[in-house]
């Protein structure tokens, strides 16, 4: 039963002071969801009516209930039918009401909730009195004349007990004087006289309003005769929790107006001390209070006290409060700010020193500049900063009691009210439950409310609650005192990581842990089999496993790791503006480390990914990942040995058919996996030069996952983690490896003089932890699904073993070919299903199904990547030059960026994209500066005056499209079905004095200017098919229904529009701005992979040629063909997506690649034949020598005018400018004569 709603079902209410703060909530929320109530009538000083209409119809608190009802019409039909706006004055007798609405209300109210008090905290006491005293009184000799009352709530302060410290109970407040005489001696006197003798009559009150809070309550208390009256309590209240919305706040006072006066830059310190506890609950929360009081004194003679705050359940120092306000403001400057903003708190002595240094002398300085020379302006200058100063000292002081004095407030009354009153979806409704408030969350909210509702800035938008820490200076919260405000972040390294989060087996020393992969089954057959493969002693195969493990192992060192903590705060410090992490990934990372072994992987887009976990980790307390990391850091000498020590692990890039490393490797991952050790790695192998995700590389996924499959351990835990980066350090390397430069290799030097990106501003960076992936549920699920699809019983999995002890690990069940290769350590992902027809899928037990899950884990994973990487502004802002290459004015720029974040909001993706758009787009504009240009006010990639064979803005070109890049997996479906249908549209207008193109179904029943849904679909396939390596997508999504389903999203955005004929479906362009918009961010992959199958024309019909020569010819004729304008966009010359094509043309059987290597002998000890010479034994450096690759094309492929042709034409339909067969034809001959030694075989 809902107690609440039924209480009030029938019931006439009346509130006072409901165009204040709390009393307009607490109108806004009984209207809403109190249905049930009859009237509510409200008093209001002044013409009732007129200022009901302009201070509670006028508000914008109304904004969710007129969505909710459907519109203004139905919200005043509502609003007017039941609330009655009355006259009055409550500090008069009989509360200024006329004699008709004094007899209306004493008939039919049955509730009275008095909200109306002055909070002026430095009103005059005799005025004080008269707001808060007599005005109650009032209030209470109307309640007795009440026909039917059923509660009266009096909205009082918990500061009337602020003349104690420490815990306070919900008592009557404790005076050492008798209220009723004080009041008399307060009204007796003259108004000097009583300012003169107001803080002696204070005594240990902070203001005028606690003291007569205080008197108030103990006079009703001892007037209330039988009306039944409560005390509800309220603390500092503060903006709200969740309703009518987050944030919402439409008045400066109390805490609002330090946190305001704080945006501004006016108030930077404040007397106080930050690590007490303050308390501040939200007016939601107090709104709900009042009202939940009201059921509990129902038909009760009693005096009842509710305190409701959150010191008692949730507290929250001070410091914590001023970061998250400052972090906030930071980020969202008010464009009428004065000064950067900041906030911290000091002792008397500091605060003085500080505002004398701050204010004080400024200020002098100013008013005798004005004396010396007379200026008005500089006069005017000099009193408005005389303002300030007296503002920011006047909130200094009015606040200094409650920053520099602790109370603990007991809410234990409300609390059990709601626990043994109400029910279920009482408590959700109208929750006061502290414990659930994430203060983080809270105040980046009020803040944003009081920037949106109070100083009422065009622009500003929600904070993105997912990201709202930064970790940069989170730690500096918890600093105090001289050592450490000196040494902040070496006192951070040295404190930190005290309380780390315990894994379920403590972690091994690492001799331990080479002790038992050296000694593994596996490692010890793998040596053997090497032993006998080379014809060498096990001794010398063991000294070579010794120093594989040498090289490989990590060696976690926490005292390594705190000095690199201290370096890399200051270093984060120096370049990023914030590194923002999704804190609630974090707890649910927090939980899982508890259950099982987690592996963490993340996306990889630059160097600082491999620092950025570890220290994430650090700075929360979480068992520090051993990271997968290549040999190339090894080169690096001092580097190699702070990641080694800080828990990296080493790998080659490739060890195919060394059994023995195979085997080490692997065992030594499955180990880390076995003992709960966290563990790191990257599964799209490297990063990504282009900005999009690259596909997954099993090897190590498999390997991760095998101790499962094993029944080693319970379970694993797979954690995707997306990390964004506003501007990455490693830019300009990628664009020149784009450009077909080689990798610049990892060196000390390189490292050092790397040292001038000290001096660069890199924005910030976005962790985002998505909810961790259960490999035992995930197998169970697919298990499940695949026997639903086959219609086959899912079989009984295996229950993995509880693992009490390390000793009770079983060795890994032994293969049944007793040699060992490295085939038995990975899943090897391009054989065969070896399962046979109609049997049952089992991961566990079938080689087959393994390799089908595993590679389903691994795109779900990269799917995961994708929806977790948070888009920045840098992406948007960057995809807009691209699209408007020859300029933008900085007005269409902020207009485009808001349409694209609107659209990229649409798909699901998710944008850093707080605070006004002109802001965020010149912070953008800041950022990427080195590769945009400016020229009478229109931007454009950088160096574009120079031309487009200049190399400066081929680079630039590039880095933009990296970021770019970024975001096209959100706009893959809309970019080719626009593609499709713009390119068929334009060449049918090409051709359309021509019977040559039939291929797009037109006849006399086809609408104008639209496409066949068949032929659409089909296009679209094509173009998937050729963007596959592109993009990352299971295989076999692309089905006639799902493409269908993206077809059907843009018709019902408005993208295109939709035609139906009796027999056919049929689409053209609505919205050609986006279609034109989304197809353009396509066009450069499509003239990429056209460049490279024009290139195949040069090796037609039969010759073979080295693959990396291949690409460097790919390279140059794809930039010969943007010279000359055969081509639109230089991006389309990347290496990246020439080597793609190279590698779809493998796929689609264009070309053949193959291996020639000169075949080299095995090692052995002695000839089979004891007569015939020893044969020579080749070293190790020839046996690791990787073979040289060779492409050519495939017959179907090699006639001049076959298939390769036909391949041609069809994707040539969708360049930007499509070329006809005559074009096609002269591009094929120029090919031929740029190859001129190739001219005789073609």
């Amino acid at each position: 039963m809902v107690v609440i709603s039924n209480f009030y079902e029938g019931k006439n209410v009346l509130i006072t002071g409901s165009t204040g703060f709390v009393g307009k909530v607490l109108l806004e929320k009984m209207v809403r969801d109190l249905p049930g109530i009859q009237k509510i009538y409200i008093i209001i000083r002044g013409n009732a009516k007129e200022r009901f209409i302009d201070d509670i119809i006028g508000s914008r608190i109304w904004d969710l209930l007129k969505a909710k009802l459907g519109g203004e019409e139905e919200f005043n039909k509502l609003i007017h039918n039941k609330v009655v706006p009355v006259s009055g004055d409550l500090s008069k007798e009989g509360l200024g009401l006329s004699p008709e609405d004094t007899q209306t209300i004493i008939d039919n109210v049955n509730v009275i909730i008095h909200c109306a008090a002055s909070i002026d905290f430095r009103e005059r006491l005799d005025k004080a009195i008269q707001s808060n005293l007599y005005a109650s009184l009032n209030m209470l000799d109307l309640s007795r004349k009440l026909r039917n009352i059923k509660a009266y709530v009096h909205c009082s302060t918990a500061y009337v007990n602020s003349n104690r410290e420490g815990w306070l109970d919900e008592e009557l407040p404790v005076l050492d004087f008798n209220p009723e005489e004080m009041v008399d001696l307060i009204m007796k006197q003259d108004i000097q006289t009583l300012e003169r003798i107001t803080p002696n009559l204070l005594g240990a009150y902070p203001n005028t309003y606690t003291f007569t809070k205080a008197i108030t309550e103990r006079i009703l208390a001892l007037k209330r005769g039988d009306v039944p009256l409560c005390f509800v309590r309220p603390t500092i209240v503060g903006g709200s929790l969740k309703e009518p919305v987050p944030g919402w706040v439409d008045s400066v006072a109390a805490i609002g107006a330090v946190m305001l006066y704080c945006g501004v830059g006016l108030v930077q310190f404040m007397k106080g001390d930050g690590r007490m506890v303050a308390d501040i609950v939200p007016v939601d929360h107090v709104a709900n209070a009042l009202i939940a009081a009201a059921v509990s004194m129902e038909s009760q003679n009693s005096l009842k006290i509710f305190q409701i705050g959150t010191s008692h359940r949730n507290p929250v120092l001070w410091n914590r409060i001023s970061h998250y306000v400052t972090e906030y403001w930071r980020s969202h400057t008010p464009k009428k700010s004065v000064a950067r903003s900041s906030f911290s708190f000091h002792s008397h002595i500091m605060y003085e020193a500080h505002f004398f240094m701050k204010y004080g002398i400024p200020s002098a300085l100013l008013q005798v500049l004005a004396v010396l020379t007379g200026s008005e302006d500089t006069k005017t200058k000099a009193e408005g900063f005389k303002k300030i100063t007296k503002a920011a000292r006047l909130i200094c002081d009015t606040f200094k009691h409650f920053t520099g004095h602790e109370w603990v407030f007991s809410v234990q009354t409300l609390e059990k009210i709601f626990q043994d009153l109400f029910d279920g979806e009482d408590r959700i409704k109208f929750n006061c439950d502290a414990a659930e408030i994430n203060w983080q969350s809270y105040f980046c909210y009020f803040c944003y409310g009081l920037h949106k509702y109070v100083i009422k800035e065009e622009g500003v938008r929600p904070p993105t609650e997912l990201l709202n820490t930064s970790i940069i200076t989170k730690s500096e919260v918890n600093q105090s005192g001289f050592f450490q405000w000196v040494f902040a972040d070496i006192s951070w390294a040295s404190t930190s990581y005290r309380h780390v989060t315990q894994t379920p087996l403590p972690p091994r020393a690492p001799t331990e842990i080479r002790s038992l992969v050296m000694n593994s089954p596996r490692v010890q057959q793998a040596m053997e089999k090497v032993s006998r493969e080379e014809g060498v002693l096990v001794s010398e195969i063991e000294k070579r496993a010794s120093q594989i493990m040498d090289r490989m192992q990590s060696n976690l060192n926490i005292m390594v790791v705190r000095v690199l903590g201290w370096f890399l705060k200051k270093v984060w410090r120096k370049i990023y503006q914030g590194i923002h992490v999704d804190e609630k990934g974090i707890e649910l990372i927090r939980e899982a480390i508890k259950k099982s072994p987690v592996v963490l992987i993340p996306s990889h887009r630059s160097y600082i990914d491999f620092l950025i976990i570890s220290y994430i980790f650090f700075e929360y307390n979480l068992p520090l990942p051993h990271i997968a990391a290549g040999e190339d850091f090894l080169s690096i000498i001092i580097v190699r040995w702070f990641f080694r020590n800080a828990g990296a692990f080493f790998l080659r890039r490739t060890f195919h058919g060394d059994s023995l490393y195979w085997a080490i490797f692997s065992e030594y991952v499955q180990r880390l996996v076995i003992d709960n050790q966290p563990m790191e790695f990257f599964i799209e192998g490297k990063r990504s030069r282009t900005g999009k995700s690259l596909h997954p590389k099993m090897g190590l996924l498999s390997m991760v996952c095998q101790p499962y499959f094993e029944n080693r351990v319970q379970d694993v835990h797979i954690v995707p983690i997306g990390i964004s980066y506003e501007k990455v350090l490693e830019g300009e390397l990628y664009s020149n490896e784009l450009m077909g430069e080689s990798k610049t290799k990892e060196s000390l030097n390189g490292l050092l003089r790397a040292s001038k990106v000290l001096k660069m501003n890199f924005g910030r960076i976005n962790v985002v932890f998505t909810p961790p992936i259960s490999v035992k549920q995930y197998t169970e699920q697919k298990v499940q699904e695949v026997a639903s699809q086959r219609h086959l019983p899912a079989p009984a999995l295996p229950a993995p073993s509880i693992l009490s002890t390390p000793a009770s690990i079983a060795p890994p069940s032994s293969t049944k070919n007793s040699n060992i290769s490295e085939g038995d350590f990975e899943i090897n992902f391009n054989k065969p299903d070896s399962r046979a027809t109609g049997a049952i899928y089992d991961p566990f037990n079938n080689n087959g199904d393994r390799r089908s899950l595993i590679s389903d884990l691994g795109y779900q994973i990269v799917r995961d990547l994708n929806k977790s990487i948070i888009i920045t502004t840098t992406s948007v802002v960057a995809t807009i030059l691209l699209s408007f290459r020859r300029g933008i004015n900085r007005e269409e720029l902020i207009t485009k960026v808001e349409w694209l974040r609107e659209e990229i909001f649409a798909r699901g993706g998710d944008v850093a994209f707080e605070g006004p758009s002109d802001a965020l787009v010149d912070h953008s504009l800041k950022l990427i500066s080195n590769l945009v240009s400016k020229r009478r006010n229109m931007y454009e990639p950088g160096s574009a005056q120079l031309g487009v064979t200049n190399k400066n803005y081929r680079k630039n070109v590039l880095v933009l499209n990296f970021y770019r890049n970024q975001l096209l997996h959100l706009f893959l479906w809309d970019g080719l079905v626009s593609l499709v249908i713009l390119s068929i549209l334009q060449t049918r207008d090409q051709q359309s004095n021509e019977n040559i193109l039939n291929t797009n179904n037109v006849n006399n029943k086809q609408p104008k200017d639209t496409v066949s849904e068949e032929t659409i679909i089909c296009e679209v396939r094509f173009l998937a098919k050729v963007l596959s390596i592109e993009f990352v997508n299971q295989p076999g999504y692309d089905t006639d229904e799902f493409i269908k389903g993206q077809i059907n999203r843009m018709a019902i955005r408005g993208i295109i529009n939709k035609e139906q004929t009796n027999e056919q479906t049929f689409y053209g362009v609505k919205s050609e701005g986006a279609c034109s918009f989304f197809a353009n961010l396509f066009y450069p992959l499509v003239e990429g992979y056209l460049s490279g199958i024009l290139t195949l024309f040069s090796i037609q019909p039969e010759m073979m040629i080295k693959k990396n020569q291949f690409l460097q010819r790919m390279g140059w004729f794809a930039e010969k063909m943007f010279e000359e304008g055969k081509s639109n966009f230089y991006e389309s010359c990347s290496m990246e997506i020439l080597g793609n094509s190279l590698q779809l043309f493998e796929q689609m059987k264009v070309i053949q690649r193959k291996k020639l290597e000169e075949q080299v002998g095995k090692r052995t000890t002695r000839s089979s034949n004891g007569n015939k010479k020893q044969q020579k034994k080749p070293t190790r450096r020839e046996r690791k020598q990787e073979p040289e690759e060779y492409i050519r094309l495939l017959p179907p492929y090699q006639d001049k005018d076959g298939l390769l042709k036909e391949l041609t034409e069809r994707l040539s339909k969708y360049k930007k400018s499509p070329q006809t067969k005559h074009q096609l034809n002269d591009l094929r001959r120029t090919v031929v004569e740029d190859f001129p030694l190739l001219s005789s075989k073609l």
